[in-house]
């Protein structure tokens, strides 16, 4: 759902490397082959149910007797693909009011890493990576909430700044997903297991905060 959302709202070039930090993770001991097997058998149901389809995953010729109602009840269940297959169905009725709610939850996400990150800098062995670049982002990322709110609490904001911040936040999003991607891989290594496991747990929640937040922003400069 979070790669789709990302193609709803013109960013699918900025899914794949998103894609790849996603297959990487609880997937890695599949392989690709068999991974982009399921995502279009995936892609056959969502079509079958009236929803747009991932770019890069077409629909199966073929979806197995018993994987198809599975894949379906996991597809009807989920409330963020109620949300594609209906927009508005979950009773939005003040986009407004949604996208200040998001952005308040990503602040607090953005502020929590910050904050970890800055606690392993100033606490981890001299050997520790640097996060300053990381928090620097992190930093950059709450001045274009800012702005974003600033926009929103105006008669009429301007489309085009929420717009160019909202690109930037996108862009976030990307960088902290190969970062985990790469933090997940090295994990792998013993001498690395306690080195920030909790900094990657912050961070996976950060990206659907991420994707939450460019929707309802989105949304509330579209009325």
């Amino acid at each position: 759902m979070l790669l789709l959302r990302l193609q709803i709202h013109g960013s699918d070039d900025r899914s794949e490397p998103l894609a790849q930090t996603l297959l990487s993770g609880a997937l890695a001991q599949r392989n690709d082959a068999a991974i982009r097997y399921r995502m279009r058998n995936i892609s056959a149901v969502v079509q079958e149910l009236g929803a747009p389809i991932l770019n890069g995953f077409s629909p199966a010729e073929s979806v197995g007797r018993l994987v198809r109602p599975k894949i379906k009840a996991m597809l009807l269940e989920n409330t963020d693909f109620a949300h594609i297959v209906k927009p508005g169905a979950a009773g939005e009725t003040d986009a407004m009011s949604d996208a200040r709610t998001a952005l308040r939850v990503l602040r607090d996400h953005i502020d929590d890493l910050e904050r970890e990150l800055a606690w392993r800098g100033h606490n981890g062995p001299p050997d520790q990576e640097d996060h300053s670049a990381e928090r620097d982002q992190l930093r950059n990322a709450l001045d274009d909430i800012g702005v974003i709110e600033r926009e929103l609490e105006k008669s009429s904001p301007d489309k085009e700044l929420v717009r160019s911040r909202t690109a930037k936040l996108l862009g976030l999003a990307v960088t902290f997903g190969k970062w985990l991607s790469e933090r997940t891989t090295k994990f792998v290594d013993a001498a690395l297991v306690a080195a920030a496991p909790v900094a990657v747990a912050k961070v996976t929640g950060l990206l659907p905060a991420l994707v939450n937040a460019v929707e309802a922003v989105s949304k509330a400069v579209a009325h």
